[in-house]
């Protein structure tokens, strides 16, 4: 096992061992956040300028980076507290330890995900690993194409993740 290998390892034992913490629907719920926040945030950006420039009298150059931020963070919290009281209703029934077990299997797949984008961020501003820490690796390889296999499969379904993602 190579030196970026055992790096993964600890990585992907983490985001196991995070995902059987929070469990399946927290982090299903925190993703959906995520991904709502950013469309909602640009979605609704304009309405937040004209918002806080009318009541605030705020400076206009700021005004597009604060209005997105404040539409994210509204939208993010009333997910995830949405998604921890439905979670707590589960907890005391059986489905609470598959939610857990399967909560594992996803944060595995978050960290991957994640680790994965910042290697192909990493090799796309040519940072190089030294040759010796990935001689050998069975982990790297597989961590490093696993952010354009899902790119892929979600490109079959939503045809502007190709657009986007083929200009990178």
């Amino acid at each position: 096992m190579s030196k970026i290998d055992i790096v993964l390892a600890l990585l992907l034992i983490l985001g196991g061992y995070f995902g059987y913490k929070r469990g399946f629907l927290a982090e299903l719920f925190f993703i959906t956040a995520l991904i709502l926040g950013v469309l909602v945030g640009f979605k609704l950006m304009g309405w937040g300028m004209v918002y806080l420039h009318e009541h605030f009298n705020a400076d206009t150059s700021f005004l597009p980076y604060l209005s997105f931020f404040i539409i994210f963070i509204l939208v993010v919290i009333g997910v995830v507290f949405a998604g921890n009281r439905i979670k707590h209703l589960m907890d005391d029934t059986f489905l609470g330890r598959v939610d857990s077990i399967a909560g594992a299997i996803l944060g595995v797949l978050k960290y991957t995900f994640c680790a994965s984008v910042l290697l192909w961020l990493a090799q796309k501003i040519e940072l190089r690993l030294p040759e010796h820490w990935t001689q050998g690796s069975w982990i790297y390889p597989r961590t490093l194409g696993f952010a354009k296999s899902v790119s892929d499969f979600f490109a079959g379904f939503l045809p502007f993740f190709k657009e986007t993602f083929r200009r990178f």
